[in-house]
């Protein structure tokens, strides 16, 4: 189910067939995992299931309900979800309180298994929040199974401005021993960052090889949406986070915008055979080009940024030696420009959700374009990402995560282009100048008219 205008929480989340998720937290998990079953039905099955317990209302999440005892109660599972497209699994009645058990680590293992074998993915509720919008977990929680390569730790940013106390934080003399406050005081930003970045707290229990995507949920609550921006930028600094999902899971259009680290990649490794002299050093505005499409990435927000050098390896490096960029070697150069590609991701690409691409012979390319090519990337999650200038594709181009294996096969003096067919391009309408680079010594006449 597409929403009518945003972007679906399940690509936000970076759901697909095979993949195993394991929501913690507290501020809507059961929404959202309502909202992703049905964003996902149609395309392929859905599991849901706890490892903890569920609501005897929670069995709704899905198209059907079975009781799980033991494993030979998973007899019949594929099919079952192929016919019924999403299924919940428990176990039985809780006899202490009006829930269902949670599934044996067992059970748990092999319904998943059976989820990724019949083309779908698996989304586990791996703890309890009662109802609250920000919670630390107790000693026997969360119970997160092995095989999860998805971990999203969940929060309401209704929480913000509240009192750290029950009905709003569960569990709140945890939270306070997190956040280094007493209970009863107000819950602000940094509290949350604290929670949910600590290994007691949000992180707690995740298998170190799972990607983790925080999700700020309940954005509707925000005046403005300066704190989720900022409460993002703070998790994604700790290192550990992948992505941070800003999102009103119960809304038709649910996600607000998905944040996480873009790198930069200026190509400068190449011999500037026509115009007979190094373009990445060539002076301008008392510059050396190449310095100025680094400070193009790094002012527009892309970390890290990664200087490709080639020809004139040794003379870039003297000229950025100041810079906070990582020059690297590319030996190859004169295969052509896809090898510029290729050593450019290698280095950039571990942890990223997208790579810019900039040339170094574009000098109006500036911060401000790349700021909106991410902030369009961010809010789309599109493949590819533009600008479009008088009917033509322009430079720099942000490459989402997903096209990386593509751009590691491209050979040749071929860039990033060659995969536009592929996968689509979503165009950033921009200023013209930016067409202007330099191949040709009328090109840098032109340019030195510009200056």
């Amino acid at each position: 189910m597409r929403p009518p205008d945003g972007l679906r929480l399940a690509d936000a989340l970076r759901l697909a067939p095979g993949r195993v998720a394991a929501f913690v937290g507290a501020g809507g998990k059961s929404a959202a995992i309502a909202r992703i079953v049905r964003e996902l039905q149609p395309e392929f099955p859905v599991l849901v299931t706890t490892s903890t317990k569920l609501g005897h209302d929670q069995v709704s999440l899905a198209a059907a309900h079975r009781i799980i005892s033991c494993t030979e109660d998973l007899q019949g599972l594929g099919e079952l979800l192929l016919s019924r497209r999403s299924v919940v699994l428990t176990g039985p009645h809780s006899p202490a309180e009006p829930k269902w058990l949670g599934l044996q680590a067992e059970a748990l293992d092999l319904a998943c298994q059976v989820a990724s074998a019949v083309g779908g993915c698996a989304l586990v509720e791996a703890d309890g929040a009662r109802g609250a919008s920000l919670k630390a977990p107790a000693d026997h929680e969360p119970v997160i199974p092995d095989g999860a390569d998805l971990a999203i730790p969940v929060a309401g940013l209704d929480v913000l401005g509240t009192t750290l106390a029950a009905p709003t934080v569960h569990r709140p003399e945890l939270v306070a021993g997190l956040a280094g406050k007493a209970v009863g005081e107000r819950v602000e930003s940094a509290d949350l960052v604290r929670v949910l970045t600590d290994r007691r707290g949000g992180l707690k229990g995740i298998p170190p090889a799972a990607e983790v995507r925080v999700l700020l949920n309940k954005v509707d609550a925000l005046a403005g949406r300066g704190d989720g921006d900022e409460i993002a930028a703070r998790l994604l600094a700790t290192g550990a986070i992948r992505a941070v999902v800003l999102a009103q899971a119960t809304s038709e259009a649910p996600t607000c915008e998905v944040l996480g680290r873009v790198a930069g990649v200026v190509l400068a490794a190449g011999g500037s055979r026509r115009l007979g002299q190094a373009k990445q050093l060539l002076n301008w505005r008392g510059r050396p080009l190449v310095w100025h499409a680094v400070q193009a990435a790094r002012q527009g927000g892309l970390a890290p940024v990664i200087v490709v050098a080639g020809a004139q390896a040794q003379a870039v490096r003297a000229a950025l030696q100041d810079e906070p960029v990582l020059v690297v070697d590319n030996p190859s150069w004169e295969q052509g420009q896809s090898t510029s590609v290729r050593r450019g991701l290698e280095a950039a690409a571990a942890g990223a959700e997208a790579v810019v691409f900039l040339l170094c012979d574009t000098p109006f390319v500036d911060a401000a374009l790349v700021r909106e090519l991410r902030r369009t990337h961010s809010r789309s999650l599109a493949p590819i990402v533009a600008p479009q200038v008088l009917g033509r594709w322009a430079n720099p181009v942000l490459f989402d995560r997903v096209t990386f294996p593509a751009l590691r096969q491209v050979t040749g003096d071929r860039g990033g282009r060659a995969v536009f067919d592929r996968f689509g391009v979503t165009g950033v309408p921009w200023d013209p100048r930016i067409l202007i680079d330099v191949d040709t010594p009328e090109d840098l006449e032109r340019l030195q008219g510009n200056a």
